[in-house]
């Protein structure tokens, strides 16, 4: 990459990982302009590192690898704090390129003065030329006594084919990190991207703050990128996917932006069904975890991954079906407790699990996880079947959206009931009856009791069922041995 550059992009974990490789190389094929690149490696997935490593070295990038998962505005100060061009260029390790993006958000940059500059953003994939963001506005409204925020997506979902006339370069209230140039300057006087936005609404945080402090923000349809938003995706991307849209994350997000900038709430200009603001993100947060139902790691794919890997993939798989607090333990061979953490979120769940990994391999101790109790009444019920032959596993699978081989031959089976139609809930109670809590277990990876390290055998992320589903001959026989929660 030649030194004289203006530019220096910056790529982050958006919500996954397997699209990294081929949005890497778009940049690469797609660039002509001279630029800088700082790629950010949280938590990537081994499989994904090793591809990274070995093109930073070929392709002279800086790489800045750490252990454990961060969200997309940490990791984007962290690389910030980095550069030194007039530019930073934000994007997402999920975004395409096309020839001349880059050249043309400097431009435009250049010639306006824009404090930010946003591309014309589709989404998919770019031959499809379906418009996502056109430009962003925001609309302040006082509803009954209330200081609202609506968010106006210009031309959202719309085919480019079907526009009249070219759009043209245009002052807007926002863009969005899928893809955004930044003045490297702007972010020294307005101060860094605000990280306790974890999931939403970073994109307009910056278009306030940039207003406020008097800069402008531009959109340049003449720059065209794209994102592909899943599915599909890869096992090995669900641990991330479910912590950067887990529940923890988005109500931490949309309290956060609300308290700094005094509103009672945000949502989308149009919307014909207006709910409250925590329970519209609720909604929004469950099916955009659902997206990754049906992806389907099995023993073939998990053959050669690293213990704590499974271990988090198996967290994951709890969060896919709406579980987000754990208690955590480390045990001897007698079953004591030698150290635990309780009602851990799924941020620092992954953290500790890190860290009981370590220290549970140097004592050679058993980790424990035990998944609490839903906090809303609506979220699925989980049963647990215990003590299963490889018959019995076998019978259940069909249902279970997490195998594991607790010991040689012996199985354990998890099932997700949805409880959101009042005769499923009440089939479960009739059929297991009800329960307000589950003993831990060991974690998928870890070593039980020295002898026996732990198979994550199967997992079916979001996979749900409904109480007439579990009253099936062929479960009736394993109810005896079941824990629900």
């Amino acid at each position: 990459m030649a030194t004289n550059s203006e530019a220096t992009i910056v790529v982050v974990p958006r919500e996954r990982f397997s699209y990294a490789r081929r949005s890497l190389s778009s940049v690469f094929e797609n660039t002509t302009t001279p630029f800088k690149l700082i790629y950010v490696d949280p938590g990537t997935p081994s499989i994904v590192r090793k591809y990274l490593q070995e093109e930073s070295e070929r392709k002279n990038f800086k790489l800045l690898s750490r252990d454990g998962y961060i969200s997309p505005n940490r990791a984007r100060n962290w690389a910030w704090q980095e550069v030194q061009t007039k530019y930073t260029v934000f994007l997402d390790n999920d975004a395409l390129v096309t020839p001349g993006w880059l050249e043309e958000l400097v431009r435009c940059a250049d010639e306006t003065g824009a404090w930010v500059v946003g591309p014309l953003y589709l989404i998919g994939e770019i031959q499809q030329r379906r418009i996502h963001l056109a430009g962003g506005r925001l609309h302040e409204k006082q509803e009954h006594g209330k200081r609202m925020l609506y968010d106006e997506q210009y031309l959202f979902d719309t085919p480019l084919d079907d526009l009249q006339a070219p759009l043209e370069r245009k002052a807007w209230d926002y863009a969005e990190f899928h893809c955004m140039l930044v003045r490297t300057d702007v972010m020294e006087r307005i101060g860094p991207l605000d990280e306790e936005l974890r999931s939403l609404h970073e994109h307009i945080d910056l278009g306030l703050s940039v207003r406020k402090a008097g800069g402008s923000v531009f959109i340049e349809p003449r720059a065209l990128t794209s994102y592909i938003p899943p599915p599909p995706g890869e096992w090995w991307d669900l641990p991330y996917f479910m912590l950067r849209w887990s529940e923890e994350w988005n109500l931490a997000s949309v309290r956060r932006i609300n308290h700094k900038w005094g509103y009672s709430g945000l949502g989308w200009l149009g919307d014909k069904n207006p709910r409250s603001d925590e329970d519209t993100i609720i909604r929004f947060g469950r099916g955009h975890r659902r997206l990754m139902t049906g992806l389907r790691p099995n023993s073939d794919d998990l053959m050669s991954v690293l213990p704590v890997e499974q271990a988090e993939l198996m967290v994951a798989l709890l969060l896919s079906v709406d579980r987000d607090r754990f208690d955590l333990r480390l045990v001897n061979s007698d079953a004591n407790v030698i150290a635990s953490e309780t009602g851990l979120d799924p941020q620092n769940v992954f953290e500790k699990l890190r860290q009981f990994f370590l220290r549970a391999e140097q004592e050679r101790l058993g980790v424990l996880i035990q998944p609490l109790g839903p906090r809303r009444p609506e979220n699925p019920a989980l049963v647990r079947f215990d003590g299963l032959d490889s018959v019995a596993a076998n019978k259940i699978r069909p249902y279970s959206f997490l195998t594991l081989e607790v010991r040689p031959q012996l199985y354990q089976s998890w099932v997700a009931v949805d409880r959101s139609n009042w005769r499923s809930a009440e089939k479960l109670i009739a059929l297991v009856g009800n329960s307000e809590t589950m003993s831990p277990v060991p974690l998928a990876g870890s070593t039980h009791f020295q002898n026996h390290r732990v198979r994550l055998v199967e997992g079916l992320a979001g996979m749900l069922v409904t109480g007439n589903q579990l009253d099936r001959g062929e479960l009736q026989p394993y109810f005896k041995s079941t824990q629900v929660i």
